[in-house]
């Protein structure tokens, strides 16, 4: 099956999935749509423009591969390695990425919407200069991640282990923080105003400000 030609409709289209038959090869401004993925090895890959539209990726390996601008909407991956993928300004919207390997993503400068990041591994991942707009990080390994220059208003982080992440000049009004491991949290004071935090936490953030938390 041949790739669709590019369509970026402003919103999420629903399609029927059908199994994806053809070289395991990603074309330049090609715009896959109503796909499944399943075990597919694009490693090393590298294109520009590409489109995933209301498809299914299982299994798939994107490891290393180069996409600046790739754009993902209505997507769903499930057990995907994406560990040092290179994906500047990407465009993540209403999709769902549960059990993926994403170590080393370079997502800086993306535009990531309506997004469920769920039980992944991005530790040291990169997030700079990126916009988050109604997104949830449950249960995933944030360690040593970068989301410095990032605006996170209103992100959720449910369970995760953010130690020693980068957040340095984030937009952090309405962050939730709660249930999360925020140990060596690398951001400015003056970033925190506004965010959401639980009462351990609040002892933890109030100590990176100087002062003395007692009973």
């Amino acid at each position: 099956m041949r790739p669709a030609s590019p369509s970026r409709g402003p919103g999420p289209r629903r399609a029927a999935a059908l199994p994806f038959q053809g070289e395991p090869s990603l074309a330049s401004e090609a715009c896959y749509e109503g796909l499944t993925f399943s075990g597919a090895d694009f490693n090393g890959q590298a294109a520009t423009l590409v489109s995933f539209q209301g498809s299914a990726l299982a299994r798939v390996n994107l490891a290393a591969t180069r996409l600046p601008k790739l754009d993902l909407t209505d997507v769903r991956m499930e057990a995907c390695d994406l560990a040092n993928a290179g994906w500047p300004q990407a465009h993540l919207g209403w999709c769902r990425i549960e059990g993926c390997r994403m170590l080393g993503l370079d997502l800086s400068g993306a535009l990531v919407r309506h997004t469920v990041f769920q039980a992944c591994n991005l530790s040291l991942a990169h997030f700079r200069a990126a916009t988050f707009k109604g997104v949830h990080f449950r249960d995933c390994n944030l360690r040593g991640c970068s989301f410095q220059e990032a605006d996170l208003r209103g992100t959720i982080f449910q369970g995760c282990d953010l130690t020693e992440a980068q957040m340095s000049f984030a937009q952090l009004q309405n962050t939730d923080f709660r249930g999360s491991e925020l140990q060596g949290l690398r951001v400015r004071i003056e970033d925190l105003k506004g965010a959401i935090a639980d009462p351990v936490q609040a002892a933890y953030l109030a100590g990176l400000m100087g002062l003395r938390v007692t009973p």
